[in-house]
């Protein structure tokens, strides 16, 4: 149970109850969920479902990357939402549901029944992926442009990703297309209004 603390406008509950969520769904379904899965994850739902939770990407290494989930995931574990193990044998961390998980997806539980579908989608489509099958979509989708023709974005992916060939590329950009994540990646972005 987490500490009572002050009821404080600026404390961004819905993003460490999204965190919280992603935890827990992933841990119901008896799936891992690791930090470069979590990242992309929550791009994924920015992006290609239009909920702003004022996380900013940038592409790193292994596709796009926020600064700021990283520290809210430290936030929700050091909450008790979280526990983190490195797994030697995945070459990664685990994350798992810590005993306050339940009361932090309270906290921010205004927004969770708004975005559940979403979050149904992406966990059933992208749940069991790989990190680098993670990776690559998700780079797709943040270089993704509604200007551009889709040879001229396997070109762009594959120029940022070289170690993937245009043939992996343009088989997950048809998937991305065919599940809709693309289309509406390149539409005009929502804002999610969110109230403390």
């Amino acid at each position: 149970m987490l500490d009572p603390m002050p009821s404080n406008p600026e404390i961004p509950w819905e993003r460490y109850a999204l965190i919280a969520e992603f935890i827990r769904r992933f841990d119901a379904q008896g799936m891992t969920l690791g930090k470069t899965a979590l990242q992309k994850m929550i791009f994924l739902l920015q992006r290609a479902f239009r909920f702003d939770f004022d996380y900013g990407f940038t592409l790193y290494t292994y596709g796009p990357f926020c600064v700021d989930v990283a520290r809210d995931l430290d936030i929700v574990r050091g909450f008790g939402g979280a526990e983190i193990a490195y797994d030697a044998n995945r070459g990664g961390y685990e994350l798992r549901p810590g005993p306050a998980v339940d009361e932090l997806r309270t906290r921010g539980s205004g927004i969770l029944p708004a975005i559940s579908g979403a979050l149904d989608q992406l966990v059933a489509d992208y749940g069991r992926a790989t990190a680098k099958e993670l990776e690559l979509r998700s780079t797709i989708v943040f270089l993704a442009r509604q200007d551009q023709n889709k040879e001229a974005l396997v070109k762009l992916v594959r120029q940022v990703k070289p170690h993937f060939s245009d043939a992996q590329i343009e088989a997950a950009r048809r998937e991305l297309e065919e599940r809709g994540y693309l289309g509406r990646a390149i539409e005009a972005p929502r804002t999610l209004t969110t109230g403390n």
